[in-house]
């Protein structure tokens, strides 16, 4: 600072330098409010959830399942009928018709669906083991709303999923989870022969047949399962990985059952396991696909040429990788219609071993047609 200037000049100056450090330290700082002791803060103006606004649409849709068996009791010496598991379903039509998984019902004497804090007699309609669905319909007189249907084809990876179940019975009645789509596709060949969604949504006992929905409020997948493990013993700990059946996969199979009370699938008349390997044929080595280990004698397969050790490759012009490709795609036609299916084939395939060298194979197309109905591929 200049020495010479007048003490009154330095004086005014200082506080202007002062001025300026203060407005520089708090130029963009949020003002935070103080509060007195006692008193309430004041209430933000909040973000609107699209959570809560789906469930309060489709919450109505979603029901509780009781699965009641006639059980013999020791302390009245009669049979009754007890609840020997519980679930949850969706509605699905106006007509009152509820699906479900075919898990939550099975062995079941009587059921029973808990609507809005009330329970209403129901009958079962249909069930299909295979893909573990099943199809209930309320049968008291009353009116009940009904979900709209997603389109499969739209769902994506990260999108949210919206889990609305029942998990542990009536206690837990109507309750909302939120994740995420964590996976298409999920291949569970030991415990399903469908390609399930895979979600990150708290999934529990009891949630089962629910209803997992996409943020318009659509029903987009049927919780089916969970896995879990807390890590004892060795075995990895496991949090977060729940699956759901597919509306392409529900929605045939819930269509025949209220039309028919049963499914009626085309069967091909062969024997299959997914085959691991490269993406598209290539010398010395066989390409992923759909090995055939054996064909059924005048079955569909057999008429039109399929042989034993063939690799179905593509079906109706797309690139198939797994054995569910192909029960998903039966699954979704009707006796009578026409398939046509490219299989790579290597004469002799069946027979080589490990130590044998693999020689390049022919691709072949085949035009199948649908006619035996069967409950199997």
């Amino acid at each position: 600072m200049n020495q010479n200037m007048h003490p009154k000049q330095r004086a005014l100056l200082a506080i202007a330098l002062s001025a300026v450090l203060y407005v520089s330290w708090d130029s963009g700082q949020t003002a935070k409010p103080v509060y007195a002791q006692g008193e309430y803060v004041e209430s933000l103006t909040g973000v609107s959830s699209p959570f809560a606004d789906v469930a309060q649409v489709v919450m109505p849709c979603v029901v509780g399942v009781s699965n009641r068996a006639n059980t013999y009791s020791i302390i009245s010496g009669q049979t009754e009928l007890i609840e020997q598991s519980t679930g949850s379903g969706v509605v699905i039509t106006t007509q009152g018709h509820v699906v479900t998984n075919y898990h939550v019902v099975e062995g079941a004497s009587d059921v029973q669906i808990l609507w809005q804090g009330q329970y209403l007699q129901a009958e079962v309609i249909g069930v299909d083991e295979l893909t573990d669905l099943a199809v209930l319909r309320v049968s008291e007189d009353i009116r009940l709303p009904a979900v709209r249907m997603g389109n499969a084809q739209d769902v994506r990876v990260g999108d949210w999923a919206i889990v609305i179940g029942n998990p542990l019975g009536s206690r837990f009645a109507d309750t909302v989870t939120v994740g995420v789509v964590s996976a298409l596709d999920r291949e569970l060949e030991d415990q399903s022969i469908v390609k399930m969604l895979q979600t990150d949504a708290a999934i529990n006992s009891g949630n089962s047949g629910g209803g997992m929905f996409n943020t318009k409020g659509e029903l987009i997948g049927i919780p089916s399962l969970k896995f879990s493990s807390s890590g004892r013993k060795g075995t990895a700990s496991i949090e977060g990985i729940a699956m759901a059946i597919p509306m392409d996969v529900v929605q045939p199979v819930v269509n025949s059952l209220i039309q028919y009370g049963k499914v009626t699938r085309p069967k091909l008349g062969i024997s299959v396991m997914t085959l691991r390997g490269s993406e598209e044929p290539t010398e010395g080595m066989l390409p992923a696909g759909v090995y055939v280990s054996a064909v059924s004698a005048g079955g569909s397969a057999d008429v039109a040429g399929i042989s034993p050790g063939d690799i179905i490759i593509r079906i109706d012009g797309e690139r198939v990788m797994l054995h569910t490709d192909l029960t998903n795609r039966i699954a979704a036609k009707s006796p009578g219609d026409t398939m046509t299916l490219t299989v790579y084939r290597i004469e002799g395939l069946e027979e080589l071993t490990l130590q044998d060298k693999i020689p390049k194979g022919e691709t072949i197309d085949f035009n199948i047609e649908l006619q035996m109905p069967a409950t199997a591929t």
